[in-house]
């Protein structure tokens, strides 16, 4: 598969799923409607994983080659306390320059308590789609036609724009640090390991808090 024909197909899918849930749980605000978008969200997750699997061109960041497994673990593992720390310094950030109020997790942790279930599609198949999304078809495509910082700086903002408009400083800088782990080993595995340990933490942390 070419690196074209993968961006478009992991898009679209990224964007179907998004743009189908906020239309589901607007259709459905109830737990029917939170069933139906962890379904929706889990078969995108699946489709855009084997999607990946077929593409056999690298793109730039993966070009040099790819750390061993061993490496994209530790920093992978790493990444956690690396985003959870960025994070922090991206809320006080907002706070002094904009007085914008600390993120809550208030609705995603009523969710939980509704359906516990959602949890696979908060934890693993939106954490996948958004780093195949923007880290491997945005951050690694835009890296041959700008600069790496640039790639990083475009796509952490995208990012950041579909996830938490509100907090787009935040999650500007934490998508920069996803694009970061994921230049260390050149591949999407690390920074997808980060971005699920850290919303498995701080979700976790929200639930028995």
């Amino acid at each position: 598969m070419s690196l074209q024909k993968h961006a478009v197909q992991i898009l679209g899918l990224y964007l179907g799923v998004l743009l189908g849930s906020m239309l589901i749980l607007h259709l459905w605000p109830g737990e029917s409607g939170l069933w139906a978008t962890t379904g929706l969200a889990v078969l995108g997750a699946l489709i855009a994983w084997r999607c990946d699997r077929r593409l056999v061109v690298p793109n730039t960041i993966e070009a040099p080659g790819v750390a061993s497994a061993q490496t994209r673990v530790v920093w992978g593992v790493s990444g956690v306390a690396i985003v959870l720390i960025v994070e922090l310094l991206g809320t006080w950030l907002e706070a002094v320059l904009f007085r914008t109020a600390a993120p809550t997790l208030t609705q995603a942790t009523s969710a939980l308590h509704s359906v516990p279930f959602y949890a696979l599609a908060l934890v693993w198949a939106l954490p996948v789609l958004e780093e195949y999304a923007f880290r491997r078809v945005i951050f690694g495509n835009l890296a041959g036609i700008t600069s790496v910082f640039g790639a990083a700086l475009i796509s952490g903002l995208l990012f950041a724009l579909a996830t938490d408009p509100a907090h787009w400083l935040t999650g500007t800088l934490v998508g920069i640090t996803y694009a970061y782990l994921y230049k260390q080993t050149g591949s999407v595995q690390t920074p997808l390991i980060a971005h699920i340990g850290m919303l498995a933490l701080t979700l976790g942390y929200a639930m028995w808090h």
